[in-house]
Formats: C-alpha cells, structure tokens, sequence
C-alpha cells in the first residue's frame, strides 16, 4: 500500500488488492449501467468521512472511512450504484451548468440590490433585496441537487434489481448515515441540504426492499471474503497497532484478522511475528499473489530487499498484469544497487505504465531507471508524463522539449509530441483560470 496527493490535492491510497476487490464490486454495477468498466476510475481517498463522490467526469472517489464502515460488500455495492447513476445520469455536467445560472443569479441579485439602492436612496433596500435574492437562488440550486440525488437512489435500485441484488445492503448504510447524523447532532433544514433527508431516502429504499422480489441479504457472497480482507488491510494500514490488535485478537483466527495482525506488528515494529503471520497465510495459500506482495513490502520497508525480492517476483509470476505490483517489483530490483538488474526493472516499469499511465509514482521510477542506464531522453520523457500528472505544465514542457531534442524519430518521440500538445492545453486552462481572478 502506498499514500499518494498527486495533483487532485487529496490524500489517496493506493494498493493492488483493495483497488482488485472493489472492482470486484463495481464493475458489475457500471456494466448494468451500460458503462464500460474501464472508462470509470476509481479513487481511494484517506478519509474518516462516510463519504464518496464523483468529480471530472467518470471519477468516483471512495474514503476509506466508508470502506470501513461497511460490514458486508451489499453495503458497499449500494454506494458504488448510486454514485454509478450520478454518471450514467450526466449529473456532473448538468450540475455545472446549474452552478454557472446560479453564480449568475447571484450577480443578477447584486444589480437588483445596485437599482433598488438608487431608486430609493435606502440601503437597506439593497440588502433586502440581495439577501432575497441570494437565498432564492441557493434553495433552487441545492433543489435541483437533490433532484440529482433522487434519481441516482433510483438508478441504484434499478442497477441492483438487474444484478439480482437486494437493496438491504444500500438501507444499512443509509441506516448508518442517520445514526451518524443523529450522534453529531442537528436536524438542519431539508431545503437546505445537496441531499434528500436520510430518513425520505431510508423509506423509499426500505419500500423497494419490501416490495422486491430479490430476498432480503442476497447478494453475490463469494465477496465476503476479499471484502473483509480490503477493510482488514486498511484497518491495519490506517489505525494504530493497539486498535488493530484490539478489533482483531488473537482469538479471531480468520484471514482478514490474521492479515491485520501482521499489518500492525510490522508497524509496531516487531517484524518476527508480522513475518510469522504472513508466512502462515502463504503456506496455507501459496498462490495468492497479494500474500506475497505483503510479505514483500513488509520485508523492504523493514531493510529487507534481497528477500523483499523473491516476495515480490513471486507475486509478479502470479498476478503478471498488475502495475502496481509490476512498479513496486522495479522499485526493489533497483534498490539492490546493481547494474544488472536495471534492464529488468525498466521493462516492469514501461509494462506498468503501458497498463496504467495514471501513476505520476511508476513515471518517477522509470526516469530513475532510464537515467541509471544512461538513456537521458527517455528519462526527460518520463519526467514530463509525472509531471503532466502531477499538474505541473511548466515542468513537463521543461521536461519534454530535452526529450525531444535528444529522442530520435519513432514512437517515443511522437508520444513527446503527445506530452507537449497535452502541457500546452493544460497551460491554457490554468491561464484561463486565473483570468477569471
């Protein structure tokens, strides 16, 4: 597991097995919604909130604090369908132009308030008028939000009466947001909230269930278990030693709670029984390619990287199309500090972008690789795609026109056109951004 900002100035997390489990649970979801799977990205945001969210398109944001909080995968599925229905509904697009008719109601209000000021020579004329005005155009506004929350509650119900899926799992968890709202105190007002009140959205959920032919907790269960092993890992990775230990005893003798444990010794640290754990888990699994991939980031990040290695290759000969464990296995090749093995970790690092440039870290790695073998154009190259990532379209230029003055002509150069046009683009809109200021 690794933590990563990048340039959505968020704390995101991101780990091959969870990412692998929740698309376990979504990608059923996005094809009832007639979405290709890989066109929606999926974002794991450190977090304590009970939140998700959908942003830039098909970009759906999970924080871990909901992740957590959901006891079974059906809880998680109903989340995942409702956020689903915000994308497949166009909302994000239709709520930008709303928002736009809203800045300009707003300023239309200030004008009234200008002209009423004038007319009457009283300024307290102006305010009333503003201040009616500005509140009209919020409620409509947030009305027209709510509208959009509605119709994704029932294009979730649809997406999971297609799978076969019983809403209970979306009931607990808007359960759950009531009893949140309810310990943190407040019933604020209704027509001012993005969201319909948790209790309009429990009964109308509660009265599909109950009229449903789907029976209540039916759900695909063959998740269960990779569900409680992702919320056991982030417990492990997110919480402190003492609470993993405590919710995960030695008593509880599951793979999850085993997983935990290991988490949390190899934190403590006491690597003797984080190892013990985790080479119980492969002994009884030895073709899982996550165990191994644990077993190597605890030894590597316990100054471990020649066995970190063998972890790692074995995971890698299990799971050959992951990227991130492809990334991770170049990164413990090039820490053994031999020239030798350089080769290789290029060739991981250039499979894993091929499979998911989206990484701003593997491109880091790849221009360290590509630098040790002395290759100084493809590192520049690598270098502007992390920063195109990262944001940054001074840098990349930087970056991309050295590539291009010492790349030949072939695909790396055009895909340094490719860079540069992007940079370019990306110059422009944060240019237009601040015009606006």
């Amino acid at each position: 597991m690794c933590f990563s900002g990048q340039a959505l100035a968020v704390p995101l997390i991101r780990d091959a097995e969870i990412e692998h489990t929740l698309r376990l649970e979504a990608d059923p979801i996005f094809k009832a919604d007639a979405l290709k799977p890989s066109a929606v990205h999926l974002f794991i945001v450190e977090d304590d909130a009970l939140n998700s969210y959908v942003a830039g398109g098909a970009n759906m944001f999970i924080h871990t604090g909901l992740i957590e909080a959901c006891d079974s995968p059906d809880m998680l599925i109903g989340v995942m369908a409702h956020e689903s229905g915000h994308i497949v509904g166009g909302h994000l697009a239709q709520g930008a132009e709303q928002l736009k008719n809203a800045e300009l109601g707003s300023i239309l209000t200030f004008v009234l308030g200008a002209a009423a000021a004038a007319a009457s020579r009283q300024p307290e004329a102006a305010a009333a008028v503003i201040t009616g005005g500005q509140q009209t155009v919020m409620r409509n506004y947030l009305a027209f939000t709510r509208a959009h929350e509605e119709a994704a509650d029932q294009s979730a119900l649809n997406a999971l009466d297609k799978l076969g899926i019983s809403a209970s799992g979306l009931l607990k968890v808007f359960e759950l947001l009531r009893r949140h709202e309810r310990e943190h105190g407040g019933s604020p007002d209704p027509y001012m909230l993005t969201h319909p009140l948790t209790s309009l959205r429990i009964e109308h959920v509660r009265d599909h269930a109950e009229t449903s032919k789907i029976p209540e907790g039916t759900y695909p269960h063959a998740l269960d278990l990779p569900h409680a092993r992702m919320v056991a890992k982030l417990y492990g990775f997110l919480e402190s030693p003492e609470h993993t230990l405590a919710r995960y005893p030695l008593s509880n003798k599951s793979v999850p709670a085993r997983m935990a444990r290991a988490i949390a010794y190899y934190k403590m640290p006491d690597l003797k029984r984080s190892l013990a754990e985790m080479d119980g888990l492969i002994a009884e699994s030895p073709n899982d390619p996550f165990f191994h991939e644990l077993k190597g980031q605890i030894l590597f990040e316990n100054n471990r990287p020649k066995e970190a290695l063998s972890s790692y290759r074995e995971a890698v000969k299990l799971l050959p199309d992951s990227p991130l464990i492809l990334a991770d296995l170049a990164k413990v090749e090039m820490a053994q500090n031999e020239p030798l093995l350089v080769p290789s970790a290029i060739q991981h690092l250039e499979k894993s972008t091929q499979l998911d440039d989206s990484n701003a870290s593997s491109w880091r790695w790849l221009a360290t690789a590509y630098g040790k073998a002395g290759n100084q154009g493809m590192a520049s190259l690598a270098l502007a795609e992390e920063a195109s990532l990262e944001d940054d379209p001074k840098t990349a230029l930087s970056q991309v026109e050295q590539a291009l003055k010492l790349l030949k002509d072939g695909p790396a150069r055009q895909r340094a056109q490719d860079v540069k046009a992007r940079a370019l683009d990306l110059q422009r809109e944060k240019k237009e951004e601040a015009s606006h200021f």
